[in-house]
């Protein structure tokens, strides 16, 4: 029997740190998702125009809406990709058990979707720079952003990118219990979804919840206890799924 009993936080520190080097591949994609958001925004997510004698005036609007919704979808999909069985017997290699393995696999997605965040919002000035480069005139649509209104925006985009993650996170535990979850889990959710938009009122629609929220630190608590409790419900699944097996 070894004597060596490392702590709980210790142990999730070294598999964070593993799995910050082993599961490096699924940056490759994000950035390439990222680039390939900037390329649809090439010639701008909308246009309009005026004329005027002899004078004609054309305007492309650019936005990085596309960059965040594909980084967003990145997330979602990483997270359930390191839930499946390949990437979970790499913690065979550590002393460990679920919880500590749930819990570095959170740490990484809250550090990944720090990193997707800012390089998602950071985007914008690759457009503008793209846009220079073309010799078109960049004409903002607001005025520039203060160091505390830029914090926010990027806060707002982090904390949107890890709650598609931790959505995936939940989804890929629960489809690990049995193969055919991984059908009937996406449609009862759309099934609920399409119900929860049909039977609540527009008000309370989750659309407006999540992504209408004007206030920042009451938008902040709905999402981060949202999060936690995803989080939550994906170590009590996968307890139950270590106890199945």
């Amino acid at each position: 029997m070894s004597l060596n009993n490392p702590s709980l936080s210790k142990l999730v520190g070294k598999q964070w740190l593993f799995k910050w080097k082993g599961f490096a591949g699924v940056f490759n994609s994000m950035v390439a998702l990222q680039l390939l958001a900037i390329v649809f925004t090439w010639g701008g997510t909308g246009q309009s125009g005026t004329s005027m004698g002899n004078v004609s005036l054309s305007m492309s609007f650019y936005s990085t809406d596309t960059v965040v919704a594909l980084t967003m979808g990145w997330a979602f999909f990483s997270a359930i990709l390191i839930t499946t069985k390949a990437y979970r017997n790499d913690d065979f290699l550590f002393v460990t058990n679920r919880l500590s393995s749930n819990l570095a696999n959170m740490l990484f997605l809250v550090s990944a979707s720090v990193v997707a965040g800012l390089t998602a919002i950071i985007s914008q000035y690759a457009i503008q720079m793209i846009q220079y480069v073309q010799g078109h005139t960049f004409i903002s649509s607001t005025a520039p952003l203060a160091l505390g209104e830029w914090l926010t925006g990027a806060s707002a985009t982090i904390l949107y990118v890890l709650f598609f993650g931790a959505i995936g996170y939940l989804i890929g535990c629960i489809t690990q219990m049995h193969r055919t979850l991984v059908v009937i889990v996406p449609v009862v959710l759309i099934g609920l979804l399409f119900i929860f938009s049909s039977f609540v009122p527009d008000v309370f629609s989750f659309f407006r919840f999540y992504f209408q929220e004007h206030t920042f630190w009451l938008f902040m608590i709905k999402m981060v206890g949202t999060i936690l409790l995803l989080f939550l419900a994906s170590i009590l699944v996968s307890n139950r799924q270590e106890v199945i097996k």
